[in-house]
């Protein structure tokens, strides 16, 4: 498995990873004004092969609002836990939508459960929700590498706010409690740079919502 990073090519937008095994997959899609430069990067990386899915860590429009341009260049089947209702539905008041000056998403997205695993081949995405950041908020983690992509609920030194929309502190607290008791390797987050000891990055975000010391 190779995972290419794409950071976001200006301050409102996600990073983007495009996943290669057997088959191939992008978690997140950037915003809408970075669709262009994204989709040319995400090109480059599957270097002439399809895109065979994209994966939505959230709702927010920052990593949904490129996902017409994606599926519109790579005619991808588009995935997310349980914030699809909202994408699908282009729900304004969880995406975020007006803050970002974006267009309103409203595209077909296939719900994913927590547990699902998704085979890339040399790549097994077990999906686990992780609520705080957003309800329906999901966290990826290859059970082959012990690597996880963590959305906007774990940075490398840092954790996603909990007091937008369907936020909730409480279930921060959970999800992270939950990612504890994995044994993470790499960490790609949803915002800044990776880190190869994502375990550190998970109780550097407790001692930030006051769990530990």
């Amino acid at each position: 498995m190779a995972v290419c990073m794409i950071p976001p090519s200006y301050v409102f937008g996600s990073n983007v990873f495009v996943i290669l095994g057997n088959k191939t997959a992008a978690i997140d899609a950037g915003s809408e004004g970075n669709s262009s430069y994204t989709v040319s990067r995400i090109r480059d990386a599957l270097g002439g092969r399809p895109l065979d899915m994209l994966i939505l860590t959230h709702a927010h429009y920052d990593h949904i609002g490129g996902v017409p341009a994606v599926v519109s260049e790579f005619g991808c089947t588009v995935y997310a836990g349980k914030d699809a209702r909202a994408i699908a539905d282009a729900d304004s008041s969880i995406t975020l939508c007006g803050d970002f000056d974006g267009t309103p998403v409203q595209i077909e997205v296939e719900e994913l459960a927590d547990g699902d695993v998704i085979d890339l081949g040399g790549c097994r995405l077990r999906v686990i929700d992780a609520p705080g950041h957003t309800a329906g908020g999901i966290c990826l983690y290859d059970e082959t590498s012990l690597d996880m992509f963590s959305g906007d609920t774990v940075f490398e030194k840092g954790v996603g706010r909990t007091d937008l929309p369907t936020g909730s502190h409480a279930d921060m607290v959970r999800s992270l409690r939950g990612l504890a008791n994995l044994q993470i390797n790499r960490l790609y987050p949803g915002h800044g740079d990776c880190c190869d000891d994502g375990n550190a990055s998970v109780r550097y975000a407790m001692r930030i919502m006051g769990m530990e010391k």
